[in-house]
Parts: structure tokens; C-alpha cells; sequence
């Protein structure tokens, strides 16, 4: 079941975007010739310290989840 966590966007009107951590963390590998595998940063045991991702409603902002605010959600 995923995970959802609610953080505001850095931008002007702070926005609330909803992001999911499975996919947030999630990291693809693809093998030549293989099928793509998905693996979670959480069980690889490698939270990074932080993740920047776009804003879902403006250009400008920024989400910034930190390494204590996905630990705590998790």
C-alpha cells in the first residue's frame, strides 16, 4: 500500500503537493537484455539525505523532503 506524505511547495503560493514515497525512493534498474527491475532506497538501506522534486502545481517551487521526514512517514 503506498505511502503518501503532504508538503508545501517553496514557491510564492506554497502550494500542498501529495507525494508518494514508494515512488519517490523507488530507483529503477534495467539489465541489457533483462526485464527492468524496481527496487526501494528504503530496502536497499540507503534513505538519501534529501530529495528535491518539482512542484505538481507551479513552476517555480521546489519540494524538499528531508532524511527525518521520510523516516518518520515510513
Amino acid at each position: 500500500m503506498p505511502k503518501f506524505i503532504k508538503v508545501k511547495c517553496n514557491g510564492p503560493n506554497k502550494h500542498i503537493n501529495e507525494i508518494d514515497l514508494d515512488k519517490a525512493l523507488g530507483t529503477s534498474v534495467v539489465l541489457r537484455g533483462g526485464p527492468e527491475v524496481q527496487q526501494s532506497a528504503v530496502q536497499a538501506g540507503s534513505v538519501p539525505e534529501r530529495l528535491v522534486l518539482n512542484c505538481q502545481f507551479c513552476t517555480e517551487g521546489k519540494v524538499i523532503l528531508t532524511r527525518d521526514m521520510i523516516e518518520e512517514n515510513l
